[in-house]
């Protein structure tokens, strides 16, 4: 199935499905939107950076390949969701806000996803609005796809391999970029 941190090649959009993607096998699973994958991923960059230690929106666009625009329309949504900090100026940047430990993965996609969400009953007029099995087991799963997020918090990830990949990845790019590594 394609990860949401770093997808594998062959996992491609199936414009048909709207929220779907096509693995390897070609499978259909669910997919999260554009901002809350770049949402787990700067919360991930920024629990991997010192304690408390500030970066710039630049320099992790930079280091995932995505558009500064983007992350930066997402920085300011996780500002003010409270998961991040950030400060204007010379010395600006952002930081978490919260220890990586208290970070609950499927918090975050909860919030920045909606619940219930899956199917939108109430965008046309529906009779079976209200009587509607598909909508309750679709509800049901969504539920349960956010409970076993919520066993993972970012401190487990970073503790993972993709913790110290990330951190390689990091300090790579600041020298390439001949910063320093945050």
């Amino acid at each position: 199935m394609c990860g949401w941190f770093s997808p594998p090649a062959g996992c491609a959009g199936d414009p048909r499905l709207g929220v779907g993607v096509v693995d390897e096998e070609g499978q259909r699973a669910l997919r999260l939107s554009l901002y809350t994958d770049l949402s787990l991923r700067l919360l991930l960059y920024l629990g991997a950076v010192e304690a408390g230690g500030w970066t710039t929106t630049p320099a992790v666009a930079r280091t995932f390949g995505v558009s500064l625009n983007h992350l930066q329309k997402v920085a300011r949504g996780l500002t003010g969701a409270g998961y991040i900090e950030a400060r204007q100026g010379r010395s600006g940047g952002v930081r978490l806000a919260r220890p990586p430990a208290e970070v609950r993965l499927g918090a975050v996609v909860a919030e920045l996803e909606g619940l219930g969400c899956l199917v939108e009953c109430a965008r046309g007029p529906c009779p079976l609005a209200g009587r509607c099995l598909l909508k309750h087991a679709l509800d049901s799963a969504e539920r349960s796809f956010i409970r076993e997020l919520d066993r993972f918090t970012l401190a487990d990830v970073l503790a993972s391999p993709t913790g110290a990949t990330l951190r390689d990845l990091i300090g790579r790019e600041a020298e390439e970029a001949g910063e320093p590594v945050p």
